[in-house]
């Protein structure tokens, strides 16, 4: 029972307060360290970085750089920005060049005249570098190199590569395209630009894949070159008219798609399907097996402009990562004012297509570029298994994403079901190096340069000249369990002493353990950071004693606690053995005045990994990573007892009975009070946080509660 009493007119207003805790915001990149890369650079504008490889000899790790405007230092006569390839350390910022071809261009009698029969000048020698997945033989690639045809009057763009092995020392070159006399011009291989994209498949020491897209009226053609005979070159026909422009050799990579363990071929025909673009894929004899295309795509585009082939899923097929960076999202952002879809251009898009034991691709997945005009997908490249999960992962390049558009490289991670489709990681060009331009425009992985047993990467930026390597560090999975004593709490049965008096308390346990594979350390230092009744946003309602915290060793109150004495949020830093598990309890209060006990309360434990300053261990090792793809956290829910009967659904009843002290009430009069008696009365099962609400008449102030009684 309680009096409420008003007084006459007068302006009052009100409001609402919350106190809202931010607990903590985490924000994790995962296990490529940023912190240690080996910038290279060269010259500017020698478009140092247009691609890259790593490569292996002799239980040694490089990394290939392409430079195709560099002016070589082979010296060659009457060549200028012929273009170069360095092999760079990836251990710290040097290179040197590979002289590939120290001759000048060829001359030969044309009559009585000896002339100019090539032209390897601005040849783009570097724009293609790939190295076969054993790591120990490249072919390296010059589309721009040109030929003289038809009595050296017709200068034609066919192409060439070089095909290395040995560490370099057999060099041999390979011009698929240059075989054409001048009467079939242009339309055959005159503007093939073979080695636009290039590919060396497992059996490498048999066979090159070539490709030529401006072949064919600019249809684009594959070459499968022998390495053993200049001429056995076979490569797909041309089409009918209307593939003209295709593209088809844009891009290109190797896989077995029809399950007879050789590896075939996928190559991009970004301008194929009507300019929705296209995969196509060919066997070993470059017999077409099927064409892939986006099937929510849209023209422009360009979907096949960059490719790459792993096992995502690890069910023993390969899966084929397909790129369109050219891709406008026209739905996922509307106008506020207009309620329009408002397009973000160039996007990109990453289209993933997983082999069935039938060798077809009826599962897909696509993902979307996180930024406009960043061109998300311009370059894809499989990483290995960057978490050894058991899963392969890829890196997908947006070169023109981020700060001032200077780029970025986004890292996913393979999962049973076929990929996380969110980045676990996100590389921006603008906190690895102020210089850096077009970083991600081309991509390298899949090769563990420090035995670590972890694969790591390597970055392009060449409109910076630049190429940056980043080692991955070692991941520490951590497992475990927050428990509580009992199933719940019963704020009746107060059986601990605290400064208050007898309160009820609860003990609750946390139990962990972490592993690691490669290079993870034997203990390592966790920080924990416990809050009780996570979920309330005003007053929690329960404590911890900072008494009984004295006793753990390095405990302390957390800064955003409620209370000093009573803290609602502790931390603590816990020393972990790998394989070993450690358990610890912490008892908790409860006071029996709380009003909300509908609710339970919800205790979270965050973990978090502490690197050094200078993020290498005492054993000279990168620092480990915490596995992002498990929970970073464990949590509980006690239920507080409530006299609600065996299901536990509290059904109340109600009562309110009001009388006023006066029945007339005369403007004007000496006493200007009003004062209602209200009775609120339960019949039923327990009510928890009921309010009563009155509403105060036209004219009237409220003016507080005279007496208020419980029974």
């Amino acid at each position: 029972m309680f009096n409420f009493e008003f007084h006459g007119p007068s302006f009052g207003s009100h409001f609402n307060l919350i106190y809202l805790l931010n607990l903590i915001t985490i924000i994790v990149s995962f296990n490529i360290d940023v912190r240690h890369p080996v910038i290279h650079r060269s010259g500017a504008n020698s478009m140092f970085g247009y691609s890259i490889d790593f490569y292996q000899h002799e239980g040694m790790t490089l990394l290939l750089v392409g430079s195709p405007k560099a002016n070589s230092g082979a010296k060659q006569p009457g060549v200028k920005n012929s273009g170069a390839v360095f092999r760079c350390s990836v251990e710290k910022p040097l290179c040197s060049e590979i002289f590939l071809d120290r001759k000048g261009n060829e001359k030969r009698l044309n009559g009585s005249h000896l002339l100019q029969i090539e032209e390897k000048s601005d040849q783009m020698l570097g724009a293609t570098v790939r190295v076969s997945k054993k790591g120990d033989s490249v072919v390296v690639c010059a589309p721009h190199y040109k030929y003289f045809f038809s009595r050296f009057e017709v200068v034609e763009p066919v192409g060439t590569c070089f095909y290395a092995t040995n560490g370099f020392e057999n060099i041999e070159e390979f011009a698929s395209c240059r075989q054409e006399p001048a009467r079939h011009g242009h339309h055959r291989f005159g503007y093939g630009m073979c080695g636009f994209s290039a590919t060396i498949p497992n059996d490498g020491n048999e066979r090159l894949y070539i490709g030529a897209p401006g072949a064919y009226y600019w249809q684009g053609t594959i070459f499968a070159q022998s390495v053993r005979n200049q001429l056995d070159r076979p490569n797909t026909p041309d089409g009918p008219a209307h593939h003209d422009n295709y593209n088809l050799g844009y891009s290109m990579a190797a896989g077995d798609f029809d399950g007879d363990g050789l590896e075939d071929v996928v190559a991009g025909v970004p301008r194929g399907n009507d300019l929705v673009g296209a995969v196509y894929i060919y066997n070993h004899k470059l017999i077409s097996l099927r064409n892939l295309t986006d099937k929510n795509g849209q023209k422009g585009q360009f979907f096949g402009a960059a490719v790459a082939v792993t096992d995502l899923n690890n069910d023993g097929y390969d899966d084929i990562i397909v790129g369109s960076p050219f891709y406008t999202d026209y739905k996922t952002v509307m106008d506020v004012k207009t309620q329009e879809h408002k397009p973000r251009y160039d996007i990109g898009k990453v289209m993933l297509f997983f082999q069935g034991s039938n060798h077809d691709f009826f599962k897909w997945e696509s993902l979307l570029g996180h930024t406009e005009w960043s061109r998300f997908g311009h370059s894809v490249a499989a990483a290995g298994d960057l978490n050894q999960d058991g899963y392969n992962d890829f890196i997908v390049g947006a070169p023109y994403d981020g700060d001032n558009h200077r780029g970025a490289v986004y890292v996913y991670h393979g999962a049973k079901n076929g990929v996380r489709k969110e980045p676990t990681q996100k590389i921006e060009a603008q906190k690895i190096s102020a210089d850096l331009k077009a970083f991600g425009f081309s991509l390298a992985g899949g090769k563990d340069i420090d035995k670590n047993q972890y694969p790591d990467i390597a970055v392009g930026a060449y409109q910076s000249s630049h190429a940056v390597v980043f080692k991955t560090k070692p991941v520490i999975t951590v497992t475990g369990s927050l428990t509580t004593s009992k199933n719940s709490i019963n704020l009746e049965d107060k059986t601990c002493s605290t400064e208050f008096g007898m309160m009820a308390c609860e003990q609750m346990k946390l139990c962990m353990k972490y592993e690691g594979k490669g290079q993870s350390p034997p203990d390592i230092d966790l920080k924990l950071l416990f809050q009780l009744d996570s979920k309330k946003i005003i007053t929690p309602r329960a404590f911890f004693r900072r008494r009984d915290l004295n006793s753990k060793r390095n405990t302390k109150v957390h800064k955003k606690a409620a209370s000093r004495d009573q803290p609602d949020i502790i931390e603590q830093m816990v020393h972990l053995r790998k394989g070993h598990e450690y358990c610890e309890t912490y008892y908790f209060y409860v006071s029996d005045t709380i009003r909300d006990k509908l609710n339970p309360i919800h205790i979270i434990a965050n973990y978090s990994y502490e690197e050094r300053a200078s993020g290498i261990s005492t054993s000279g090792h990168l620092e480990p990573a915490l596995d992002t793809t498990v929970p970073l956290s464990f949590e509980v829910e006690l239920p507080i007892d409530k006299n609600c009967g065996p299901d536990e659904k509290c059904i109340p009843d109600l009562q309110v009975h009001a009388v006023s002290n006066k029945k007339k009430f005369t403007i004007g009069a000496a006493d200007q009070s009003l004062i209602v008696n209200v009775t609120v009365a339960n019949h039923g099962e327990d009510s928890h946080e009921s309010q009563f609400f009155i509403t105060i008449p036209p004219g009237f102030e409220y003016g507080g509660v005279e007496n208020y009684a419980t029974k």
